[in-house]
């Protein structure tokens, strides 16, 4: 007997949430565990990346209107009860609202919760979602945090428990990031300069990401700047950078398969982000080996602890000091982006997986004996 997992989702496009997801699926111990996956909204990259894995992927097309979807529910709970689902695992808000009410109706036996985020990012959340997070707590076993951080928010507004937290850091597969490869290969691979000290950024082009910061941190630096991503500030930040002056390469979506690549060709990697959950995308910069230079964030401390250097979140002078003085210092460069390599192997996909493989047989075996 294997135990069944359903991973609900609202939308698997290119994203970090969406590549954790991802790389937790494939990752499972297919000889205890049969995951399966269900979007609520809308498939995307990764559903299709799935499905090639020959893991069975549920769209519903459900949450297309404002308003309470009750329909997802149902079409939820249908699957639950159709694929005899032992333990379901639910992603961020809505998928834990949705969730968390169908596993209740179909009698799932394990519902574990995972938040991937803080909450509100600069202000607080909104006071109808910690009402709901608070009752709905009682329908799940356990509720996920992706950093001790993420932690403290779920305590402090949605007044959960301690003992119905666990913390559980994302993770990467280590191994594809330390590839060998020629730096001016990949930079005339991917039209970048091969000479020049190349600065640079991987996300979704938002306002949380702080990218405007970083761009003006670098006016008048004789760098170029790398930024990996696409989003709706766009065209606002291309426009910034080219007011500065500033000799900027924007590469749009990178392949998840492709951010080694992508990775290995800077010599400084920035992450200027006003919030974050934890900082997967930090833990994949280190694991190459480069130089971190990061927003003074909790989560981000977490994963980076000495290895790179802070500055306060939108302070553009602490982020060009600290820009200069890494182009000021070949050898701290080098230092910092050793033991960055160093940390970054106690975030391995591995471990994240084993450690939900526990999580789910330490409840199950709770509840119902020994599996």
């Amino acid at each position: 007997m294997k135990l069944n997992v359903m991973h609900l989702i609202v939308r698997l496009p290119i994203g970090g949430m969406e590549n954790m997801l991802y790389q937790e699926v494939i990752n499972y111990n297919k000889t205890l565990f049969n995951p399966i996956v269900c979007c609520i909204k809308e498939g995307g990259f990764f559903a299709e990346k799935l499905i090639e894995e020959g893991i069975k992927v549920y769209v519903l097309n459900r949450m297309q209107k404002h308003g309470f979807d009750f329909k997802a529910v149902y079409e939820i709970f249908k699957i639950l009860k159709k694929e005899n689902i032992h333990i379901l695992r639910t992603h961020a808000y809505h998928s834990n609202l949705y969730g968390r009410i169908a596993g209740k109706l179909a009698k799932t036996p394990v519902i574990v919760c995972t938040q991937h985020n803080m909450y509100g990012g600069l202000n607080k959340p909104k006071i109808h979602r910690r009402i709901i997070n608070f009752f709905l707590s009682k329908f799940c076993d356990t509720i996920v945090a992706v950093s001790n951080t993420v932690a403290e928010d779920i305590k402090m507004f949605d007044k959960i428990p301690p003992n119905k937290i666990r913390v559980i850091y994302n993770g990467i597969d280590i191994e594809k990031f330390t590839i060998n490869i020629n730096k001016k290969a990949i930079r005339s691979l991917l039209g970048l300069p091969e000479n020049k000290i190349l600065v640079g950024t991987l996300g979704r082009l938002t306002k949380q990401k702080g990218i405007e910061y970083l761009i003006k941190a670098l006016e008048k630096i004789d760098v170029s700047l790398v930024i990996g991503g696409n989003g709706p500030l766009k065209n606002d930040l291309k426009a910034l950078a080219k007011s500065l002056k500033i000799d900027s390469y924007f590469l749009g979506k990178v392949d998840p398969d492709k951010v080694p690549l992508f990775l290995n060709c800077l010599d400084i990697f920035c992450f200027p982000s006003l919030w974050e959950g934890m900082g997967v995308t930090v833990v994949e910069a280190m694991a190459v080996g480069l130089p971190v230079i990061a927003s003074d964030l909790k989560p981000v401390k977490e994963v980076l602890d000495d290895c790179g250097i802070y500055f306060p979140p939108q302070d553009i002078v602490k982020l060009r000091e600290a820009i200069v003085s890494l182009l000021e210092d070949e050898q701290k460069r080098k230092i910092l982006g050793e033991k960055a390599k160093q940390r970054a192997r106690n975030f391995s996909i591995k471990n994240t997986v084993a450690q939900y493989e526990n999580l789910f047989l330490e409840i199950y075996n709770r509840k119902y004996g020994k599996f």
